[in-house]
């Protein structure tokens, strides 16, 4: 396991659960509580995210044996995803995987698990993700452990985005978070694509060069 594998699973999760673009939806969730109050949330919010997340980690791969999907057809299924996701990043669409500041409950209610845990920070493109990466661990404890590991380290990364979303849009401006956001789509659709050709070639489809 090499630093490039590292970095490919930090990137790739840092990108889809998208802290820096999710501000404006986090100052729309957290502005009417205290900051007391807003702590307690995000704690929670982490804790669910990361429990879940774990699950798919550790289980991901017996969750596919008993389905009958080959670890190579998840990748190529993640992949496409992936891209799909980035697509939305790129030209500002709206999204079909994450939440927007327009879905803000009426009512006050406990939204720590929903929706700023799931299915904001672990929506279907984080739980495709993360499938997919233990798929392709194809049991190597250190590589589960290196994804789960970078899983939590991505929702403590976002905890502090929640914290200071209101401080951190005014620094960079809407524009700038904009600017991130496609950026990062960018190379997450490159990588996506890279995903697809990986699980091609483990099934024989395009040659192993």
């Amino acid at each position: 396991m090499d630093t490039n594998y590292i970095s490919t699973v930090f990137f790739t999760l840092f990108v889809i659960v998208d802290p820096l673009g999710s501000i404006p939806i986090f100052i729309s969730y957290l502005a009417s509580y205290d900051e007391k109050k807003r702590r307690v949330i995000i704690l929670k919010t982490v804790a669910t995210a990361s429990s879940v997340s774990i699950m798919f980690i550790l289980f991901g791969k017996i969750f596919l044996d008993f389905l009958g999907i080959t670890p190579a057809s998840f990748i190529i299924a993640g992949g496409i995803l992936l891209f799909m996701i980035s697509i939305e990043m790129l030209f500002a669409g709206s999204s079909r995987t994450k939440l927007t500041k327009d879905d803000v409950p009426l009512e006050d209610s406990d939204i720590s698990v929903f929706p700023l845990a799931i299915p904001l920070l672990c929506g279907p493109g984080n739980i495709a993700a993360l499938l997919m990466f233990s798929a392709q661990a194809d049991g190597n404890i250190y590589m589960l452990m290196t994804v789960l590991v970078i899983s939590i380290l991505i929702f403590i990364i976002a905890s502090v985005v929640m914290f200071f979303s209101v401080y951190i849009e005014t620094f960079l401006s809407a524009t700038g978070v904009s600017v991130l956001q496609r950026i990062t789509g960018l190379v997450l659709s490159a990588m996506s694509v890279q995903f697809i050709i990986n699980g091609l070639k483990q099934i024989d489809f395009l040659p192993k060069i």
